[in-house]
């Protein structure tokens, strides 16, 4: 039989060769992972496991723990592995089971990936453990503009022809220093009108690795309105894989009446498909939950996926050692939070509608 051969790559142009034969999207590509590892205050790097000539690529972030002990988490967005697709369940447990082994011997105390809806959809590991955390929306870009505006419920239409009756236009453009400073302002002050958490106030230096790296894959949509900008979205796209994904996406709060989020979600799903993308992923709700942020989302598409997580404790004792130090009560035990030992007392909001259409998603 022959064995697994496991190895750390860095994570370069180098890797966006090696993965650029597999089913890939722009949260694999080493631009997307270095702007992440700015969120996630942790550094890029890349596992690449080989088994029967069959590879399978690992995306991660680690975070230090102490001296000794880190551990490891997927990108910002809908990262998870790129394999080669003739790998059958059985091969998968193999390899992973020596990811484990790798990893462990390289000080790594747990493994979290947020799976991507599309492309691991049908990934179901037996190493590790997967959870299904809620569901996700995409639109088809095959169907025509008729069958879209059908799709698109009667509140959204309103909306969207609301918006044109005020006068709101949009421009479709690549990211630069200029417009990424615009974006950011608007999407901050959307972050505080919503009250989410400090995690989602993005320092302008994360746009700006976005523009140094992937200008060419990312759509920035921004409405205005008298030659002011008073709501923008950026999308990534990635036309090996045909995948046009929502990312952030903000509203000047004087401005949410116009509804100028409608609007740029209709132009961003009309230039996917005449641009021939194969679908436009939406997202879901703030932590996946079927919440308002979810029910905007499903007034453009009611085409449902289901966005899961990847965990693996690697080195048992430890991440049971870095649990019993932490102070939890017993629903924080009891929570499916991973790492646990990463968990902060959680608190909840619930978005009112206003709030979620201006919001977009996070």
């Amino acid at each position: 039989m022959d064995t697994v051969q496991v190895d750390f790559a860095e994570i370069n142009k180098d890797w966006d060769k090696n993965i650029a034969d597999y089913h890939f999207d722009i949260y694999h590509l080493s631009g997307w992972i270095a702007a992440s590892a700015i969120v996630d205050k942790g550094t890029p790097q890349g596992v690449i496991a080989t088994y029967n000539n069959k590879k399978i690529f690992l995306p991660l972030i680690i975070r230090e723990l102490d001296s000794e002990h880190w551990d490891a988490t997927s990108t910002y967005g809908y990262g998870g592995p790129v394999m080669d697709k003739s790998l059958t369940d059985a091969e998968l447990d193999i390899i992973l089971a020596e990811v484990r082994g790798f990893l462990l011997a390289k000080g790594c105390v747990s493994l979290f990936m947020r799976l991507h809806p599309i492309i691991n959809k049908e990934w179901l590991p037996t190493v590790g453990k997967a959870l299904t955390h809620g569901l996700t929306l995409m639109s088809d870009l095959g169907k025509s503009e008729e069958e879209h505006w059908s799709e698109t419920q009667n509140r959204h239409r309103r909306g969207i022809k609301k918006a044109l009756k005020m006068d709101v236009v949009t421009k479709i453009e690549r990211l630069t220093r200029e417009n990424a400073v615009m974006f950011s302002n608007i999407y901050k002050e959307t972050m505080a009108q919503v009250k989410a958490d400090q995690y989602y106030f993005f320092d302008d230096d994360y746009f700006f690795n976005l523009l140094e790296n992937l200008q060419d894959r990312i759509l920035l949509i921004t409405a205005y309105q008298d030659n002011k900008a008073i709501g923008s979205s950026i999308y990534t796209i990635c036309k090996e894989s045909g995948i046009m994904q929502f990312h952030l996406g903000g509203t000047l709060n004087a401005y949410t009446h116009l509804q100028p989020s409608k609007l740029i979600t209709h132009v961003a799903r009309n230039w996917g498909r005449t641009n021939h993308y194969k679908l436009l992923h939406l997202g879901g709700g703030v932590g996946s939950n079927l919440d308002s942020l979810y029910e905007y989302k499903k007034g453009f598409s009611s085409q449902e996926l289901l966005f899961k997580t990847y965990r693996l404790v690697v080195n048992p004792a430890k991440y049971a050692a870095l649990v019993a130090d932490s102070w939890f009560t017993e629903n924080d035990l009891r929570s499916d939070f991973f790492p646990l030992y990463r968990k902060e007392p959680t608190k909840e909001t619930i978005l009112e509608t206003e709030q979620a259409e201006a919001l977009a998603d996070i």
